[in-house]
């Protein structure tokens, strides 16, 4: 009989790998030379996002993948708006729009966001050079900033953009998507029609084809905390919410400012970027009159799997393009599933690509730079197997003879028992866990990557066994449970050791901080298959 499968929702599995900051030695404190003037540290990494470059790739890949079913498009976008809220909500909705994207497409990238922690009239750019976020600097086109500065419109408040998350939440995606680019950053603060229409001719004149305009907006925010309730308890008034912002998206569809403008005026709905919103459409008007509107994922924060409260917000992803869409907009996204019992083995080419993802997200956590972790993210393709709760470990061995003699084979070895994560994150997190928090051995250093080697081990799920008759050394991984005691070895561990079943058990019990006998009364035992995949390598 098959087990069910083990589910996560996607809300809980974002904010276990947000967890605190993690960098590496150059830290968010050390810009790169080429870097001249102020440079934006980021405000949210670590709670609003992951913090660790390594996972905060590995998570915006995922969730890049995971919108594959989308609408695309037959023509590159001229512009996207897409939602701001932390990724573990709005995540799967921006992605749908950013998946859009390839490398090198655009060059430079204008934000429009609105303003949540300062209030003023007209539009806030940047004095800064830089922003910088865990994957990387991005630097600011100040020439395409100096264009749009000028009058009363627009100043610099960076008093109000250090904090700004509008922005900040977007940037991560475009590294992952686009690669290198320029940045324009924009806030919007209290704004009239005129103003609008005067800014969107300045935002005109960027539009060269190589620039890519994103609007930052969540949609409806509704119940007691934004004290905006018309249609009684959130719970209950979902679909009119929803039939809310269905006009709203099929206005800003229609490319009218003056009648999504009247629409906010008699709803009152609670659109937090409603004055970048009518900016963008009087943007439409003068750069590009031909771009329709694509609905390309909607859905409420109460939705999400696991979400309880109050209050909702809504969250859609639109594209503009002078082109057509084909697909169905995305809803919120569904739990994902453990790898079924029955799942068949991976792919050797696959698990190759795996170790690699392995080594490049040792390099982005301990000597900088994630460029490279976000390629071989990219490399590893879209199939169903990197969407499934897998559980990982990965294994750091020293390479140099002299060294392994003197000091151990083994530098690292940590991963999940039970599945957890996706498998690509799976991956990164254990080859983080390995070379920073096997408690064992000091945290592994830069200067020692080049000295070892990395194995990442895939496993089956875990089935308890009814006798310890039942293990076979060198085809099963054993886990021992005994009270509060509990330790693991992967399948490889017997064969490398040359021990007989029963030495291995009496090891495991060690591990387990038992006597050696220990598993022959009142212990449980459970077996699972690995598939061993080692660098330069093949899998076995």
């Amino acid at each position: 009989m098959r087990r069910r499968a083990r589910t996560c929702s996607l809300a809980l599995l974002l904010s276990t790998l947000a967890g605190p900051a993690v960098t590496g030695p150059n830290g968010f404190a050390d810009p790169p030379a080429a870097a001249a003037g102020r440079v934006r540290p980021p405000a949210l990494a670590g709670t609003w996002y992951p913090g660790s470059p390594a996972l905060l790739a590995a998570t915006a890949r995922h969730l890049l993948r995971e919108a594959a079913a989308a609408p695309s498009l037959d023509a590159r976008p001229f512009a996207l708006v897409v939602p701001h809220a932390g990724w573990a909500y709005s995540g799967p909705a921006a992605a749908a729009a950013f998946r859009l994207l390839s490398p090198g497409e655009f060059t430079r990238v204008v934000v429009v966001a609105p303003s949540h922690y300062g209030g003023f009239g007209g539009y806030a750019l940047d004095d800064a050079a830089a922003y910088r976020t865990p994957l990387g600097e991005i630097p600011l086109d100040r020439a395409a900033v100096a264009r749009l500065a000028g009058g009363s419109l627009t100043r610099a408040l960076p008093r109000v953009t250090e904090p700004e998350h509008a922005i900040e939440i977007e940037l991560p995606f475009l590294q992952s998507a686009l690669g290198s680019f320029q940045l324009v950053p924009v806030l919007v603060g209290q704004t009239s029609a005129a103003e609008e229409a005067a800014f969107a001719e300045r935002l005109a004149a960027l539009a060269d084809g190589r620039t890519l305009f994103v609007f930052s907006s969540d949609f409806t925010h509704y119940g007691p905390r934004f004290d905006y309730q018309p249609y009684g308890k959130a719970a209950g008034a979902a679909e009119r919410i929803r039939q809310l912002d269905g006009k709203a998206i099929e206005l800003l569809g229609r490319g009218d400012p003056d009648a999504f403008r009247s629409f906010l005026a008699e709803t009152g709905a609670t659109i937090c970027g409603r004055h970048g919103l009518s900016t963008l459409l009087e943007l439409l008007r003068r750069a590009s009159p031909f771009s329709r509107a694509s609905l390309l994922s909607h859905y409420a924060s109460l939705d999400l799997p696991g979400v309880r409260d109050d209050s909702s917000v809504d969250y859609a992803a639109l594209a503009f393009a002078r082109g057509d869409a084909a697909g169905r907009p995305l809803g919120p996204p569904a739990a994902v599933l453990s790898v079924p019992l029955d799942a068949p083995p991976l792919d050797g080419a696959l698990g190759a690509r795996l170790v690699r993802v392995a080594r490049a997200a040792l390099e982005a956590e301990l000597a900088g730079g994630a460029s490279r972790l976000v390629s071989e993210l990219r490399d590893l393709g879209d199939g169903p197997e990197l969407s499934r709760l897998q559980a990982v470990f990965v294994t750091l061995k020293r390479k140099d003879p002299s060294e392994a003699a003197r000091l151990g084979e083994l530098r690292g070895c940590i991963g999940q028992v039970e599945p957890t994560y996706p498998l690509d994150v799976a991956v990164v997190r254990s080859a983080l866990d390995a070379a920073l928090d096997d408690p064992r051995f000091p945290a592994v250093e830069a200067r020692e990557l080049p000295r070892l080697s990395v194995e990442v081990t895939v496993l089956s799920p875990i089935r308890p066994v009814a006798s310890w008759k039942e293990i076979r050394v060198g085809t099963h991984g054993i886990v021992l449970t005994k009270g509060a005691n509990r330790a693991l070895f992967l399948p490889q561990v017997a064969t490398e050791q040359g021990w007989t079943l029963g030495e291995t058990l009496d090891h495991l019990s060690v591990k387990a901080g038992l006597a050696p006998g220990a598993w022959r009364t009142g212990a449980q035992l459970s077996v699972f298959s690995g598939q061993l995949f080692h660098e330069a390598r093949e899998s076995r």
